[in-house]
C-alpha cells in the first residue's frame, strides 16, 4: 500500500517541481548545454533556485582555481607544513561553485513562511530533481557526463550524484 503524503509534503513537492519546471524552460530557451545541474537552497535569503553549468564554464573555473591554488601550494611545500599543503589541493574534476556557474538562480523563488527547513525539505529537493532527471538530461550535450547536485543543511552543495538507474 502506498503511503499517503501529508498535505504540507504534497504542497512542498509541487512547489519544488514548479521551480524546476520554470528553470527547465529558462535553460531550454537560453540553449545552455548542461554539464552540472544544481538545485540550490539560499539559506540566507530563504529561497530556492536552479544553477546550471556548462563543460566549458566548469573547465575555465577549474583552471582558474588551480592557478590560484598552485601558488599557495608551492609556498606551503616550501614551508613544510602538511596541514597547509593539504589546504591547497588542485581541483581534479569539475566546478561545484554554484556562483561561478554559467546560469545562476534560474527560477529563483522565495520560500513561504510555513516551509520548515530540515531533513524532509532537503530530501524533497533531491527527489524533485530525481523525478525530472530524464527531462533534464535531454538538455545536456553529453547526458552521460551530467552531474546533479543539491544544497544541504549546511552547504550550498552537499549532495552530488549522476543519473539514477531509472533515468538512465
Amino acid at each position: 500500500m502506498q503511503r499517503k503524503k501529508p498535505q504540507s509534503e504534497t504542497s512542498l513537492d509541487a512547489f519544488l517541481d514548479a521551480v524546476i519546471t520554470r528553470a527547465i524552460v529558462e535553460i531550454r530557451e537560453a540553449r545552455i548545454p548542461l554539464y552540472t545541474f544544481g538545485f540550490y537552497h539560499d539559506h540566507e535569503s530563504a529561497a530556492v533556485s536552479v544553477c546550471v553549468d556548462t563543460a566549458e564554464s566548469s573547465a575555465m573555473s577549474v583552471r582558474s582555481s588551480n592557478r590560484f591554488n598552485s601558488r599557495y601550494f608551492a609556498k606551503a611545500v616550501a614551508g613544510g607544513d602538511l596541514k597547509d599543503i593539504a589546504m591547497w589541493k588542485a581541483n581534479h574534476g569539475r566546478s561545484l561553485s554554484l556562483g561561478d556557474f554559467a546560469k545562476v538562480n534560474a527560477a529563483r523563488t522565495e520560500l513561504s513562511d510555513g516551509v520548515r527547513i530540515g531533513k524532509d525539505f532537503y530530501l524533497a529537493m533531491i527527489r524533485a530533481v530525481i523525478a525530472r532527471e530524464a527531462e533534464i538530461a535531454r538538455l545536456a550535450t553529453h547526458p552521460e557526463h551530467l552531474i546533479f547536485c543539491c544544497s544541504g543543511p549546511k552547504d550550498e552543495v552537499a549532495f552530488i550524484w549522476s543519473a539514477t538507474t531509472a533515468a538512465s
